[in-house]
């Protein structure tokens, strides 16, 4: 059993326009503050201001396709399409379609997941132990080896992002995407704030971002993913989660 999501063409349409908004604004900065000489050509801030703009715009673009949910168990068709495209970009060096299928997959992927998630409960479940997951991942596990390893799967599973102003390029995770369209989706299931909890989610990337550019360390981003998404919804939840054992009652009289 899935649940049915709930979506809303106008609020679809302003999330989009604010994502578009920030990017427009962000933009301005990065081109402007450097040419005021209010932050310098090398400065960290403004690293971390083209680093975000990439975040941002990569976000904006997995979110702009939660509209996918209504396809629900069709979603897997273009998880497999996408995953087979990012491959063969792979193969031939194609490295923008490379990111922009990868981005496909992991936000089909993610909101397929979000719509086989039943209850509240698993919500919070799941939220709980990625926090736990990726600090182990991250300081201790796959993830610190594949990163001192430097292997070619590093590459494989990560999405590579723009950084304006930069002749190279930063890397978010594909499971980073993937939860950040499972709450997206959760959101659209379970009736969240559905602009609130993708902006929170887009910021808590940023800040793990900033995190590690301060103190010059690889972060988790999944800790902070779930604590801005359960912030960002948590009297929400906390209703849907006293509701459940009604709602599965109705389900079963009926």
């Amino acid at each position: 059993m899935i649940r049915k999501p709930f979506i809303n063409a106008r609020l679809e349409l302003k999330t989009i326009l604010i994502y578009a908004g920030l990017i427009a604004l962000m933009a301005a900065s990065l081109a402007a503050l450097p040419a005021l000489g209010m932050i310098g050509e090398e400065s960290d801030a403004r690293l971390i201001l083209a680093f975000s703009l990439g975040i941002v715009i990569t976000c904006a673009f997995s979110s702009s396709l939660a509209f996918l949910i209504a396809l629900k168990h069709r979603l897997l068709l273009i998880t497999l399409g996408a995953l087979l495209a990012a491959a063969g970009a792979i193969i031939v060096g194609l490295t923008p379609l490379e990111g922009l299928a990868k981005v496909i997959f992991a936000t089909s992927l993610g909101l397929w997941i979000s719509l086989i998630l039943t209850s509240v409960g698993q919500v919070l479940l799941i939220s709980l132990l990625i926090i736990i997951v990726d600090f182990y991942s991250v300081f201790l596990g796959p993830t610190k080896k594949m990163v001192e390893s430097g292997g070619p799967w590093l590459e494989y599973l990560t999405i590579s992002m723009p950084v304006f102003g930069e002749s190279g390029a930063s890397r978010i995770g594909a499971a980073d995407i993937i939860f950040f369209s499972i709450f997206v989706g959760c959101a659209l299931t379970y009736r969240l704030r559905r602009t609130t909890t993708a902006l929170a989610i887009t910021l808590s990337f940023v800040s793990t971002m900033v995190i590690g550019v301060r103190l010059d360390i690889g972060v988790p981003a999944l800790p902070l993913l779930s604590i801005f998404f359960i912030l960002s919804n948590a009297d929400l939840l906390y209703r849907r989660f006293l509701d459940e054992p009604d709602e599965h009652r109705k389900k079963r009289d009926a």
